[in-house]
């Protein structure tokens, strides 16, 4: 029984630390999430909803999106990595970065994320 309650002992804030890591994917888009997703159009809105999911928040899907419509719509240096660094929803503007320190302002329609060419 006392090496039970050592398991028991040792197991214990590993499920803890587990359960508040897993918090944050059951979070609920905060403000600024909702005031984007009523910007965009039904079927681009439902789509983000949908994979915003597990772990992935609303402007994580929004900056994945945005990237995989930029190698769709014909990617200046297509195979190397991107990251969003800045996206500007009024102006429909994403700024993404290529290594090392090459960025890239890329026009977009805020209402379907499609790139504008």
């Amino acid at each position: 029984m006392h090496a039970t309650r050592i398991a028991f002992a040792c197991a214990a804030p590993a499920v803890l630390g587990a359960m508040a890591w897993s918090a944050p994917a059951l979070a609920a888009p905060t403000p600024f999430e909702r005031a984007v997703l009523n910007e965009l159009n039904a079927s681009t809105r439902a789509d983000i909803e949908r994979r915003a999911t597990n772990g992935n928040s609303v402007l994580e899907v929004i900056g994945t999106s945005l990237i995989n419509n930029y190698y769709q719509a014909g990617a200046q240096n297509p195979g190397q990595a991107l990251t969003v660094v800045a996206i500007d929803f009024g102006k429909g503007v994403v700024v993404l970065k290529r290594e090392p320190s090459t960025f890239e302002v890329v026009n977009f329609d805020p209402a379907t994320l499609r790139i504008r060419r």
